[in-house]
């Protein structure tokens, strides 16, 4: 149990007259947050074309109200990619034309919005300055220019959309914070500056006819509403036309969530709490505690919790579910999420694997603790935190996968330790050298203490003379391009880290230098370069973590300090085996083709083994991959420390 938990015990009622027994069960859910446990229905969503067609479909059924809170919104952007649907942004006209009054809170930061800059745009069409989204047409662009000029304007007082960022105040508390309260100790400067500097209002989520009990209907999402996150579950390499599939710049992993039943309520609560800051209009309050839980085959009966982070508020729920869930794991961890960069989490999770292995866990008998991740490996999943991901892996023992930068981290490392040694050294020496003999008639007593004195200072001389060489040998090993960086065992704990790839990518081509012909009339030899393809990779930015085959969160939530205490962030979560085994089942056999399922984590885990082993020889032979499923591999030396 973990300390937060162990502070406030939780009452168990037990009858008498039936039992004098109980069953004690780790909590799951965050005792203490700001939102309590409440009655649900809950459906996952993985993938765009699923997430999309389910809310494009709750919103064409409204009557009252569309609330959305959203990193990324792209009206322009087609929803239902059928060739005749029309796009979010007319769907949403539409609805305000026949009454529905729809709110939109985005992120937008105002002119420094860097994202507007970057490779994707979340509200291309917002300023008349930088509002060209990468992927769109001429015609999706126009559009999306006319859309915000009206929803900006208030034209028609039933669609608007409103931008918001984060006060001065608000990101010097969070550099405060950063500097002073994060669980990551080792942050450094340049990430407490991004943090400050950079934070987001990052939730997705969406609430359709809040006020009416019958067909209130909410989404907590990890999609952002822009094209890029439109997917299917063949995470094709081939593009199409924003109508028709996938137009993003390459395929794309994630998950929401639909939900219904009095849970709604904290959905409302937090966009309640987000537009009454952003407007100052208090909306109407229903009492949800009596919403009925529309419950079938697809949408399941649950006990949910809704966690966010707020950093406007100081709330950090999620921060604390993470780690109370891997305090009690005891066979299995499934993380699927943008980044794997937060270190507390992997000392969590080997801090729970050791204890267990010392109060008697013979993994021989009872097997391991198994731990499978799929993240990015690519520079656009990991360009602002590579220094955080080898902390990361270092710690789970798995820093063979990020060779480069763990040397050069293992160099420094050995280098300040030596520069720490060197510095006890001579001040050792110092002292040796003031050191006094007593005066002959000061007696034996002195004489003795002196030579004592001496001989310990002599002794700590030479043991650091002995460390320092041993520490400039290691500096000096770890800085060779080919010194070895082999996985460590970690007591009662297995791990596999992966990334995933488009299973039907053509076949590995090497890049290739060819001169002109013997006999060309050109001046000088004429040279053709020819760049080489790779695999073609799948972006993964989902934010699932599954814990025994029971517990499961997702959201918009990632595994960085910034997702756990700086942006606005909101995942639900719930414990109800009957849906998280299935979605995890579906997710393995989506990424290893079927063969990788298996409910046993001891056989899963070889499977996964074959699996990327197969699809290391079929890299090394130029050949297709066998299944999506590749080993997290990250050989640049490039070190980031902003995120």
């Amino acid at each position: 149990m973990g300390k937060a938990a162990a502070q406030k015990p939780i009452p168990a009622p037990v009858a008498q007259n039936e039992t004098m027994q109980a069953t004690i069960t780790p909590p799951w859910f965050v005792n203490g947050s700001e939102y309590h446990v409440l009655n649900a229905s809950f459906q996952v969503l993985v993938n765009g074309e699923r997430a999309f067609r389910a809310v494009y479909q709750a919103i064409a059924a409204a009557k009252k109200s569309v609330c959305i809170i959203c990193w990324g919104f792209q009206p322009s952007m087609y929803f239902i990619r059928d060739g005749a649907s029309p796009c979010i942004g007319q769907l949403l006209m539409q609805k305000a034309t026949q009454g529905v009054k729809v709110k939109i809170l985005g992120w937008t930061m105002g002119a420094g919005n860097l994202a507007q800059l970057g490779p994707e745009n979340n509200t291309p069409g917002y300023s008349a300055f930088f509002s060209r989204s990468p992927t769109e047409t001429d015609q999706q662009h126009s559009f999306d220019v006319m859309w915000y000029a009206k929803a900006k304007s208030a034209q028609d007082p039933n669609l608007r959309f409103v931008g918001r960022g984060f006060t001065l105040d608000e990101r010097t508390e969070i550099l405060y914070r950063s500097r002073f309260q994060a669980k990551d100790s080792n942050l450094g400067w340049q990430t407490k500056a991004a943090h400050a500097g950079a934070v987001t209002h990052h939730q997705k989520m969406v609430v359709v006819d809040y006020e009416d009990p019958e067909h209130a209907v909410g989404f907590v999402m990890g999609h952002n509403m822009l094209d890029e996150y439109w997917d299917t579950d063949q995470h094709s390499y081939k593009r199409y036309g924003p109508n028709r599939g996938r137009n993003g710049h390459g395929p794309r992993q994630d998950i929401s969530s639909r939900v219904t039943g009095p849970i709604v309520g904290d959905l409302f609560a937090n966009f309640w709490q987000a537009w009454k800051k952003e407007t100052g209009e208090a909306l109407p309050k229903p009492d949800f505690s009596r919403y009925p839980v529309h419950a079938d085959s697809q949408n399941l009966p649950i006990q949910g919790q809704l966690l966010r982070t707020q950093a406007q508020y100081n709330v950090k729920n999620i921060q604390d579910l993470y780690l109370q869930a891997v305090n009690n794991a005891s066979t299995m961890i499934y993380i699927e999420n943008q980044y794997f960069r937060w270190p507390p989490l992997a000392a969590k999770i080997q801090e729970a694997a050791k204890k267990q292995t010392q109060g008697g866990r013979d993994p021989g008998k009872h097997d391991s603790l198994y731990l499978f991740v799929v993240t990015n490996s690519s520079d656009e999943g990991m360009g602002d935190g590579t220094v955080k991901t080898y902390e990361m892996l270092n710690s789970l023992g798995r820093a063979d996968t990020i060779p480069a930068v763990a040397r050069l981290e293992r160099a420094d490392d050995a280098q300040a330790r030596l520069n720490r040694n060197e510095v006890e050294s001579r001040l050792s020496q110092l002292e040796q050298n003031q050191l006094l003999p007593p005066s002959r008639y000061g007696g034996a007593a002195k004489i003795a203490a002196y030579q004592n004195k001496l001989k310990a200072l002599q002794q700590k001389q030479a043991a650091l003379k002995a460390q320092n060489e041993s520490l400039r040998r290691q500096v000096e090993a770890a800085r060779k391009p080919d010194a070895p960086v082999l996985p460590e065992e970690r007591p009662g704990l297995k791990v596999h880290v992966c990334t995933l790839v488009a299973p039907d990518s053509l076949p590995r081509v090497a890049a290739s230098v060819q001169a002109s012909p013997s006999g060309q009339t050109y001046p000088a030899a004429k040279v053709t370069q020819t760049p080489g393809r790779d695999w073609t990779p799948v972006y993964v930015h989902a934010k699932l973590m599954i814990v025994n085959d029971t517990f499961m969160t997702l959201g918009s939530a990632n595994i960085n300090t910034r997702s756990m205490q700086v942006d606005s962030e909101l995942n639900i979560a719930h414990h109800r085996p009957e849906i998280t085994v299935p979605l995890r089942r579906q997710l393995w056999g989506l990424h290893t083709a079927g063969r990788g399922a298996q409910d046993k984590p001891k056989d899963a885990f070889k499977a996964w083994q074959d699996i990327i082993d197969e699809n290391k020889t079929a890299q090394s032979k130029w050949k297709k991959p066998q299944a999506s499923l590749v080993e997290f591999s990250r050989p640049s030396p490039v070190r980031t420390n902003k995120d």
